[in-house]
């Protein structure tokens, strides 16, 4: 009985390091509630791996997908650290569902695009491909908006400062 008790405590202690390992990888900042809009920023979550990057929204309101039909998500991204926006990421409503796009900053070229995640009902997720991204080796800045056909109704972080590291 004491050998099956030490072997579940052992169980349960080497479940909960693990789970809080992989979990302390994601970075979670926070946004005001500051916007009327029913995609206003209440989170930004991400995370860089070897193989992906991924970038999450979070809003205040529940949404669905069709809501996004006018207002869409947008990161900027500085990949190299040089202080020049170099990447493009428009979260979207598509016939399909929501969708990720990556475009080199200020064109229309696009480098990719595949379906977002769900997590809840209020978040949408890309999981990208790290090298859609290029060469990576210094910390990712960005800034998170909410568009509005042309003209940005939330910004995270606000007041113009950018976060540093995905």
């Amino acid at each position: 009985m004491r050998r099956m008790l030490v072997l579940i405590l052992t169980v349960i202690a080497v479940g909960s390091i693990s789970g809080t390992a992989a979990a302390s990888t994601l970075r979670v900042r926070l946004d005001p509630n500051d916007s009327s809009s029913k995609l206003d920023i209440h989170k930004v979550i991400t995370n860089l791996s070897d193989t992906t990057m991924y970038l999450r929204l979070k809003s205040w309101d529940r949404f669905k997908p069709r809501e996004m039909a006018e207002n869409n998500w947008v990161f900027v991204l500085d990949t190299v650290g040089t202080h020049r926006l170099d990447r493009t990421v428009v979260i979207y409503h598509h016939v399909g569902g929501i969708v990720c796009a990556v475009f080199k900053y200020n064109t229309p070229f696009q480098i990719g695009r595949r379906l977002a995640t769900r997590p809840d009902g209020k978040s949408a997720a890309c999981h990208l491909p790290r090298g859609w991204f290029g060469h990576i080796d210094r910390a990712v800045r960005f800034r998170a908006f909410t568009y509005q056909r042309r003209h940005a109704t939330d910004m995270a972080p606000p007041h113009g400062h950018m976060f540093a590291g995905i």
